[in-house]
């Protein structure tokens, strides 16, 4: 599914200054090729906007993590990330929250982390965002840009399959 950005013209027709987002999910680690781990328990979960950091959380002892009160942008990114393990950035756009009557909005989400390892030439993940979705009122979710993310994965999985060998 391929998205483009919503008209931000409604937007300023709303009070999107009490609109409230909240995040939560679990970060697990993984080795290549997707064996899962357990939760990890000091990853780190930030929320930017805007160029700035305007949330963050630390994982549970199981991986678990909430963010309960993120101010409502009509773009924001949440990055990942935890000693050893490859960062993950996801860019979403919440747009369509700010157009609507509602005045918060749960997203839940599960990352998976891969391990780190020294020799890896996975450095475009610190530049580019792993996934990118947008925010379905409608659908209660998110809705994935699937196009994008394969494009990610088949880069990583090749990088990851090399190393591997």
């Amino acid at each position: 599914m391929l998205f483009t950005s919503a008209s931000f013209s409604a937007l300023a027709q709303k009070d999107v200054s009490k609109k409230i987002l909240a995040l939560a999910g679990k970060v697990t680690s993984a080795e290549y090729p997707d064996t899962l781990g357990k939760g990890l328990n000091r990853a780190v979960i930030e929320v930017f906007a805007e160029g700035k950091k305007i949330a963050s959380d630390t994982a549970s002892s199981s991986g678990v993590y909430k963010i309960k009160k993120i101010p409502y942008f009509p773009s924001i990114q949440i990055v990942f990330k935890e000693y050893n393990h490859l960062t993950k950035m996801i860019d979403m756009d919440i747009t369509e929250f700010g157009n609507d009557n509602a005045q918060t909005v749960a997203i839940n989400m599960d990352v998976v982390l891969y391990k780190n390892h020294d020799y890896l030439g996975v450095n475009f993940l610190k530049s580019k965002p792993f996934g990118k979705g947008k925010y379905s009122m409608k659908e209660k979710g998110v809705l994935w840009d699937d196009n994008y993310y394969f494009q990610m994965r088949d880069r990583l999985d090749a990088v990851l399959k090399a190393y591997s060998e």
